[in-house]
């Protein structure tokens, strides 16, 4: 906390409903108390939360509350479509001269508005590169303490192959809303791309899916993309979760993995070194498992700063995980140095950026290819 600035602390029921969110985690609150040299019997929220409402919260451990909340909420997501692209003409001069945003937005109930927009720009120089940044405001007055207004950014940038044969399109989201609107304006442009003759009519948007990969090749995918990842500015210490099932759809499967036939339908393991585990390092029972998500922790680096932090690659679908869509979470960032003094949006957005290349590498290696 600077020393200017004002901190409104809550209080009472303002403070009750701040414990109460599903963001702020028991361990958090605990570390609170510990800090202070408070210690109980319990963990849990009913325990941990009658003590800090009665005494209340001095202003440095609510900013430390308040910006653990902020990181979950703005925690960066992304995930990337590509498509062919059949034309001569660089990419900054195909994007259309206007575009109508507040259409696509398309909010009939006021609860979203757009607070902040950039035009198209090249990246780096290259015409062939470009983004567009974006900020959504989510009103929602009848929402507890610290969650009644929020501000969520997105990003949608595209890019067009070496040999001008693809583009691919990267969606950078921290909330629903902005993945929507993401979603919608790379719509709108592939509409347009198209009606100009950029992108043939017939041509399909392809999208990291689960049902791309045999269950095989899947967890190669998954453990190539996380531990190997080139040209990124990422270096792979440790998988701490992994999530999982087995295909009961697969006759036959080994002995060491029997067991889960009709008991197991979903399973999440916890810990260090799972990528050592058998799970993982045996690959004869890769064919018999659904893997769907994997969480890794790095060490980040490049000439401007240094850090660790941990990413979440999941097959996220909104009821089945094996229709869902590869997404990258990034979580818990701490920066070690930071020379420039980046704001932390600003690193994440590098990180994850610098995925983006291996990531569609590792995808034309190991999804399943057409005949």
């Amino acid at each position: 906390m600077s020393n200017n600035e004002e901190v409104l602390l809550p209080t009472r029921d303002f403070l009750r409903q701040l414990i109460g969110q599903t963001k702020v985690k028991t361990t958090e609150l605990k570390s609170v108390l510990r800090a202070r040299g408070v210690f109980t019997g319990s963990e849990q929220k009913e325990v941990t939360g009658p003590i800090l409402i009665k005494t209340g919260l001095s202003p440095f451990e609510y900013i430390d509350l308040r910006e653990s909340y902020r990181t979950k909420e703005e925690s960066p997501k992304s995930k990337t479509r590509t498509i062919t692209w059949d034309s001569e003409t660089n990419l900054i001069e195909s994007i259309p001269h206007t575009i109508d945003y507040e259409t696509l937005l398309n909010d009939q109930f006021g609860v979203f508005s757009i607070s902040s927009l950039s035009d198209f720009t090249v990246l780096d120089d290259n015409p062939n590169h470009v983004y567009m940044d974006f900020e959504i405001d989510r009103r929602d007055p009848v929402k507890n303490w610290g969650e009644n207004s929020a501000t969520h950014s997105g990003r949608v940038e595209i890019r067009k192959s070496d040999d001008g044969k693809t583009l691919s399109i990267s969606l950078s989201h921290t909330a629903p809303e902005t993945m929507e609107f993401g979603n919608k304006v790379s719509n709108s442009l592939i509409k347009h791309f198209k009606s100009e003759g950029h992108i043939k009519h017939d041509s399909d948007i392809r999208i990291i899916r689960y049902s791309d990969f045999t269950n095989e090749n899947r967890v190669l995918f998954l453990n190539d993309l996380t531990q190997n990842a080139k040209y990124s500015m990422l270096t792979f210490t440790d998988t701490r979760d992994i999530h999982f099932s087995p295909d009961h759809n697969v006759p036959n499967p080994p002995t060491n993995i029997a067991w889960m036939k009709d008991k197991i339908e979903d399973m999440k393991m916890k810990g260090q070194g799972l990528h050592s585990t058998f799970f993982v390092s045996d690959t004869s029972i890769h064919p018999f498992v659904k893997l769907f998500g994997v969480q890794c922790d790095y060490r980040f680096e490049n000439e401007i700063c240094s850090g660790t932090c941990r990413i979440l690659f999941e097959f996220s679908g909104k009821e089945d995980p094996s229709s869902g869509e590869l997404t990258l979470n990034l979580s818990m960032p701490k920066m070690e140095t930071n020379e420039e003094g980046l704001s932390r949006a600003a690193i994440n957005k590098r990180i994850m950026e610098s995925l983006e290349r291996y990531k569609m590498e590792a995808y034309e290696k190991h999804r399943i290819k057409q005949p």
